[in-house]
């Protein structure tokens, strides 16, 4: 069908600021809408317009009528204001505050929240889909908790804040406050995640019989000072041999020892007792909560070690994983900085 020619009159600064959008603009919209007033202006007709712009030719005839209403800002394509919310943001509020809370302890007979529960706790009168899309944008994510052992121990609370006490008389120099803490070491590999090629699972060696020895360590709290003995057994005598390496260090400070221990039996044997009182002067013991090893900053420097030597790798004789062992431990000892920052992580 032939169209008329349409009589559209651009001034110079009007027509240059048009052509230059047209080629700076990234919305396609846009850029038609440019080229239409453009080609208009220039005297083609609408539907040679609508031919050269691959658009129909009532699209031409809509634009130019806009483009004489409003002028430039006829161009720029209205933001639709989109379909109302059904979930308030008072109602996310709401939900927010459910989703961080027990259902139990809100008087309800269920244990775990689910999408749909929400929505009929809350009253919300909207799918379980929308209400996961809410969660998802509140920074909730569904995934399975881990284990924690609560310390039976009813002084708890008081010996962490005494705890705290000799670490800030640590810091004072006041005392010099270790974490001692013993580690299993054994031929059969600690397993933890690690890099695999999509559809290939990475198999590791075990051995046909295991074998243990173990490691006894102490960490400073304040100077990331590392000592540990490897020993045959979990017994005293290596436990023994640990507080000598202490006490030999400190031979000549006057600053008192302070070791933090965990209540395993090795720690207070007979043997342990007369030694500790043979040197009563230069060293006491601090007895941490019974189940409590987050309290012990050590336990972080075993999981570094495993994390570095044993996850994943097979050591075929126990010979060669002891020489693993000591050889990390004493690049380990030589970097304090770097003990520090995994105690205090």
């Amino acid at each position: 069908m032939a169209s008329r020619t349409i009589v559209l009159k651009l001034s110079r600064p009007r027509r240059r600021r048009l052509e230059r959008l047209s080629l700076k603009t990234t919305n396609k919209v846009v850029f038609r809408r440019c080229q239409t007033v453009l080609k208009l202006a220039s005297g083609e007709t609408p539907g040679q317009v609508a031919e050269a712009l691959s658009c129909d030719i009532s699209t031409v005839y809509r634009t130019q009528q806009a483009f004489g209403r409003q002028g430039e800002r006829a161009l720029w394509p209205r933001q639709s204001p989109g379909r109302p919310r059904k979930v308030t943001e008072a109602e996310r509020r709401a939900l927010d505050k459910a989703i961080a809370q027990e259902p139990r302890r809100l008087g309800l007979n269920f244990s775990n929240w689910t999408a749909k529960q929400l929505a009929l706790y809350l009253k919300l009168a909207v799918h379980a889909v929308t209400v996961l899309r809410h969660l998802w944008a509140l920074r909730w994510r569904w995934r399975r908790p881990g284990l924690r052992v609560a310390s039976p121990d009813p002084r708890y609370a008081p010996k962490s804040r005494y705890l705290r006490r000799l670490q800030r008389a640590a810091q004072r120099g006041q005392i010099r406050l270790y974490y001692a803490d013993e580690m299993d070491v054994a031929l059969l590999p600690t397993m933890s995640g690690r890099w695999m090629r999509v559809g290939h699972q990475t198999k590791v060696n075990t051995p046909g019989v295991n074998a243990k020895q173990y490691v006894m360590g102490a960490t400073n709290a304040v100077t990331g000072d590392l000592f540990w003995v490897i020993w045959e057994r979990k017994n005293n005598a290596g436990f023994r041999e640990l507080l000598k390496v202490l006490l030999a260090h400190h031979a000549h400070d006057p600053v008192k020892i302070v070791l933090v221990l965990d209540n395993f039996r090795i720690h207070m044997a007979k043997a342990v007792k007369a030694l500790l009182g043979k040197f009563r002067k230069f060293i006491r013991f601090y007895f941490l909560p019974t189940y409590s090893p987050q309290l012990n900053p050590i336990e972080r420097v075993w999981r570094h070690f495993r994390r570095n030597v044993t996850d994943n790798v097979f050591f075929k004789t126990m010979r060669r994983l002891l020489k693993a062992v000591a050889s990390f431990l004493a690049e380990l000892a030589t970097q304090p900085d770097t003990v520090l920052s995994i105690i205090l992580a």
